[in-house]
């Protein structure tokens, strides 16, 4: 009998059901524990890669205050009109660019204490040695930033194969595989690359991607698509605000994915500028939104992902309408 009740996969079901987790799938599937564990571990991966880009960027504005400081003191030093005229202009731009690293530390989470202490210190340096110190460091911790984030980035690719292959989705439906509760099974479209494998997990993830206004302001959002029980596309839209909590959620219908979109005005200028690509989402509700990708393959993820949850959600609404 203890044999029995160790071994029957509807009692694992039954368990991991009570609990809340994954049930121990026959052939080396993860238990509860391990599932537990894993769950830890990527949030302590994100906490991590959230305070690197908080330090990151404290450590920036520190130097922008920085230079701010020391083209104030030096403008107009016995120079002529020109010059004084020019220096004034600089160091009113590097006063700009200062305060608003302030602000986006600050919103990202940065105590004020903190953010005012290193701010303090940074418009006190005088010598090109602490200048260099302070670059140094913030680039640091920028590249220190940029790795947690691939890496994040990474794991998420991973976990999103291995979920897709363990439902079924990357072995071909020969009745070989015993995966026949799969409720994947004869429901999507066939798929034959990682990029087709991955791109449903990720874009029910979400991830941030730079949103631009109808008045042509630009916002980072926290962007997810899905289908919803009704066999309708969703765009959800989430704000982050202090200390990374997310305060405004709007949800949308998706009609239409717009691809080829304009580039956005000035937008090539910026370092990568010509690898950026534009596509947009025609909704319910608010027309189309329109996003920004930073090279191709972010690009192919979203136009070609939101395609197939489009021509998934068309078939499945054409079988019940049947």
């Amino acid at each position: 009998m203890q044999y029995g009740r160790s071994n029957n996969p509807h009692n694992n079901q039954f368990r991991a059901a009570t609990t809340g987790g994954p049930a121990p799938a026959a052939g080396g599937g993860k238990t509860v524990g391990r599932w537990l564990k894993d769950r830890r571990e990527k949030k302590k991966e994100e906490t991590r890669a959230q305070n690197a880009q908080l330090h990151a960027a404290v450590s920036v504005a520190g130097v922008a205050a920085a230079v701010a400081a020391i083209a104030a003191a030096t403008s107009g030093a016995g120079k002529d009109e020109v010059m004084a005229k020019t220096d004034m202009a600089v160091a009113s731009a590097a006063t700009l660019v200062a305060a608003h690293c302030v602000e986006a530390a600050e919103a990202m989470g940065a105590e004020r204490e903190h953010l005012a202490s290193v701010v303090g210190s940074a418009v006190n340096v005088r010598s090109a040695g602490d200048i260099m110190t302070l670059t140094a460091a913030a680039a640091t911790a920028l590249r220190g930033a940029a790795t947690l984030k691939a890496r994040a980035l990474k794991e998420v690719w991973n976990t999103a194969a291995v979920i897709q292959v363990e439902k079924g989705m990357g072995v071909p439906s020969n009745g070989s595989n015993g995966n026949s509760n799969s409720s994947y099974s004869g429901e999507l479209v066939p798929e034959e690359n990682f990029l087709g494998i991955c791109s449903r997990e990720l874009l029910a993830r979400g991830c941030e991607i730079l949103k631009r206004t109808r008045k042509g302001d630009l916002h980072w959002k926290v962007v997810s698509v899905y289908i919803n029980r009704l066999n309708q596309v969703m765009l959800k839209m989430k704000s982050r605000h202090v200390a990374g909590t997310i305060t405004k959620k709007k949800k949308n219908q998706v009609l239409e994915v717009i691809k080829d979109m304009p580039a956005w005005p000035g937008r090539h200028l910026l370092e990568g500028g010509e690898h950026r690509r534009y596509f947009g989402l025609k909704t319910v509700m608010r027309g189309v939104v329109e996003f920004e990708c930073k090279n191709q393959r972010e690009y192919d993820i979203w136009t070609q992902g939101v395609s197939r949850l489009l021509t998934i959600a068309a078939e499945k609404n054409n079988r019940h309408g049947a």
